[in-house]
């Protein structure tokens, strides 16, 4: 059978109009082959990073808890000790108001008086030494409570200030999204092509990717650093509480307010004094308690965040598998 030249040149154009087309076809799934990889090496490990900040948030949680059940402690024992300060004062005038308490006081006594004021008082002296005691006991303990907060806010600044810049993560997302942004460009010309996606699994993939991959923002992370910043201020705000009210609870219960023999001869300056340290130690306690309830506030708030984050980015990077 012969074959006219007509037939010929026929045949041939249409292979010239079909091969282009194929050629086209095929170019544009090499691209969006590449263009996944490329997606999928950028994007992975994205959800790692972001699950550090949040292990950092929750171990923070923590030590905030620690530093603020302390200073719940050391407001509790504070108010304890003014309670028993309040009785020590009442037992001082108590005993002391025959004159007792002072040589001169003594020296003008008969010896009846001092045998019914200062001989049969001796019980009311043990007791008062007792109560003495332990006040002195509830500020040491107050004191140490405190100081415990000092160094709970310390870590939890520290803590804070590995988490305050996150420029690498934020350059990891926007790479990321700068990627998506391709990956919708030959997707579009993928569709004007008509390619069948059925037959190129690629095609799946990559829609999938644009679905899934431009969640993240790097205004969550910039939330990040913010938050953390509170975090970072309130923890040293704590700490210089801390420091002024152990300052303040060790010398309130200094053996100038706090020894017996000094105790029953205060001046009305002295008490005024001591009472001013006490109410501020205690203070300074429920300070650091508000301030570990900001603390909290924000971790709670990050790892809110971070876990949103987490979610969208091991869904970006489940698509990338």
């Amino acid at each position: 059978m012969k074959i006219s030249m007509k037939h010929c040149l026929g045949f041939l154009l249409a292979l010239c109009l079909v091969f282009p087309l194929y050629a086209d076809d095929s170019e544009l799934i090499r691209k969006a082959t590449e263009m996944y990889e490329a997606t999928r090496i950028t994007c992975s490990g994205i959800s790692d990073e972001i699950s550090k900040i949040s292990n950092i948030s929750k171990a923070n949680t923590a030590v905030t808890a620690v530093g603020t059940v302390a200073s719940t402690g050391a407001l509790a024992v504070g108010i304890k000790k003014s309670e028993e300060e309040k009785e020590i004062e009442a037992l001082i005038v108590e005993i002391c108001k025959k004159g007792g308490c002072t040589r001169a006081g003594v020296e003008k006594m008969s010896d009846e008086q001092f045998f019914n004021e200062v001989v049969l008082g001796l019980e009311r002296l043990y007791e008062l030494k007792q109560k003495i005691e332990k006040s002195k006991t509830l500020g040491n303990w107050r004191t140490g409570l405190m100081a415990g907060t000092i160094g709970t806010n310390l870590a939890s600044a520290i803590m804070s200030g590995i988490n305050i810049k996150q420029s690498d993560l934020i350059q990891h997302i926007t790479a990321c999204n700068k990627m998506v942004e391709s990956i919708q460009d030959i997707e579009l010309e993928i569709k004007r092509a008509g390619i069948n996606p059925y037959e190129h699994p690629v095609v799946t993939k990559i829609s999938n990717i644009r679905t899934w991959c431009n969640k993240l923002n790097t205004k969550d992370v910039e939330k990040i650093e913010n938050r953390m910043k509170g975090v970072m201020g309130t923890s040293i705000a704590g700490g210089v509480i801390g420091i002024v009210g152990v300052g303040t609870s060790a010398a309130a219960n200094s053996d100038k307010y706090m020894a017996i023999e000094k105790k029953v001869r205060l001046s009305e300056k002295d008490k005024k004094t001591e009472h001013a340290l006490n109410t501020t130690a205690n203070v300074m306690a429920g300070a650091n308690i508000a301030t570990g309830a900001v603390e909290t506030g924000l971790n709670i708030s990050l790892i809110t965040l971070t876990k949103k984050m987490i979610k969208q980015a091991q869904r970006c990077e489940e698509m990338l598998k």
